[in-house]
């Protein structure tokens, strides 16, 4: 990857940037710095290491709030075949019992 030297040529002596460097690296990398290992810190120290989507809470919260992403983040999961097989019986009868429930409402509103 050709990077900042190509700016400015060799014979002159002066090269502007490392190859590994970003546009505006000369304003505020000690900040940006101090902020990645911050946050590095914070996601060592939540819960165990894992990720967001990893974290029982978020899938269960998906699972009943939007339920297509909590499956999906279920069958990504760690857990167990059992709980996740259970869960997504869970969700499938709730999903069918409210489609049920929505074409009684429609008939009664269409008879009444």
């Amino acid at each position: 990857m050709i990077g900042w030297t190509a700016l400015v040529s060799e014979k002159e002596g002066v090269i502007m940037a490392d190859e590994d460097r970003r546009p505006g690296d000369w304003q505020r990398k000690d900040l940006r710095q101090r902020a990645d290992d911050e946050v590095d810190e914070y996601n060592a120290s939540n819960s165990n290491g894992k990720k967001w989507h990893q974290q029982t809470f978020w899938i269960i919260f998906f699972l009943v709030v939007f339920w297509p992403v909590g499956i999906v983040l279920c069958w990504r999961s760690d857990w167990h075949v059992a709980f996740k097989i259970v869960a997504s019986v869970l969700v499938a009868v709730a999903v069918c019992a409210s489609y049920n429930m929505y074409l009684t409402v429609q008939q009664l509103q269409l008879a009444g």
